[in-house]
């Protein structure tokens, strides 16, 4: 082989590797802008769902508490005190208010980060939060008819609360 091709052949394999790199570099500048986007997108949409999540799980479970504490304490205790049964149905009222003002904007997360299936999910929650309010109306209606039904008014509230509690735990455990 003539001397000047061996040369030649020598010099280009030790360039190769620069112009490997050089070539890389290249790409990776051309295409370093909508490789960022793209990342910072994935890292925005990651850390807004934790938050939406965050954020509908403690309305749902505040919800959850709060009819709980109804069931047991309004309705189920002789020791709570006018001032504790206000209370209680002043946060249920503000809570109900919150999470069906919302109901949405949960339902846009949802479906946009999640799915159909779980906005469905979310839709059986809010059935089942609407029957609670829906058997809490019908309790407070006739102060009356309470006395006289007794334990069969709060059966029903039990009832319902415990469809909503199903509900609630498999929304909130799909999404996990």
């Amino acid at each position: 082989m003539p001397e000047w091709l061996l040369h030649f052949s020598s010099s280009l394999a030790d360039q190769a590797g620069t112009w490997f790199v050089g070539l890389i570099l290249a790409v990776l500048g051309v295409f370093s802008g909508r490789l960022v986007e793209t990342i910072k997108f994935a890292l925005n949409r990651a850390d807004l769902r934790a938050k939406y999540y965050e954020e509908m799980a403690t309305d749902i479970s505040h919800f959850v508490f709060i009819v709980d504490r109804l069931a047991k304490v309004y309705y189920g205790s002789n020791w709570a005190s006018d001032d504790d049964r206000s209370a209680i149905a002043n946060e249920y009222n503000e809570v109900m208010n919150a999470i069906c003002r919302k109901e949405y904007v949960y339902l846009s997360w949802l479906h946009r980060y999640w799915g159909q299936n779980m906005a469905n999910a979310f839709t059986v929650v809010m059935d089942k939060i609407r029957a609670v309010d829906v058997e809490l109306i019908r309790l407070n209606a006739n102060s009356d008819e309470k006395k006289e039904l007794g334990s069969e008014c709060t059966g029903q509230l039990e009832t319902v609360f415990h469809n909503l509690q199903k509900a609630a735990h498999a929304l909130l455990m799909k999404s996990i």
